[in-house]
């Protein structure tokens, strides 16, 4: 009896070192994943007529959010501690209600060429006194946080 129990015992430990080497194998893979996988990129797309830019897309990352779309005039904007990077504006609706709305810089990370484009363009369109078109990306507790993805002037 005493070597059945001994074999039970040590059929047990043997699991346990799999299992955990097993759970081990999983974190480091999820690591790997997200480290090679990189975080996701946003690729803006930019509308031309007759030479300008007359619309931007695809400005967010944020996925699983709600999208709505907005409508009104910028009365303000923020730029990142740089003083360089559009980081907010503030869109008053014509009802008066006034929504604050974070831009994403991650085109930062893109090429000179496209960096250099979103950003002029951003900062032309989303100018203090413009009326502009926005779709926005609501996420967090109740959409309550608006990412702009979209916009192009009225």
């Amino acid at each position: 009896m005493s070597s059945h129990t001994t074999q039970s015992t040590g059929d047990g430990v043997l699991r346990a070192v799999v299992a955990n080497a097993l759970a081990n194998a999983l974190i480091v893979l999820a690591i790997l994943l997200l480290v090679l996988g990189g975080a996701a990129l946003a690729r803006p797309k930019l509308t031309y007529a007759g030479g300008k830019v007359v619309g931007l897309s695809n400005l967010s990352t944020d996925e699983g959010c709600l999208p709505a779309k907005l409508t009104g005039k910028v009365v303000k904007r923020a730029f990142g501690r740089d003083g360089l990077y559009l980081e907010s504006v503030i869109l008053e609706e014509k009802s008066g209600q006034r929504t604050f709305v974070n831009v994403e810089d991650g085109y930062r990370n893109l090429d000179a060429a496209t960096n250099g484009a979103v950003k002029q363009s951003l900062e032309t369109i989303l100018a203090v006194g413009r009326g502009v078109s926005l779709r926005v990306l609501g996420c967090g507790a109740a959409a309550r946080t608006l990412t702009l993805d979209a916009v192009r002037p009225l």
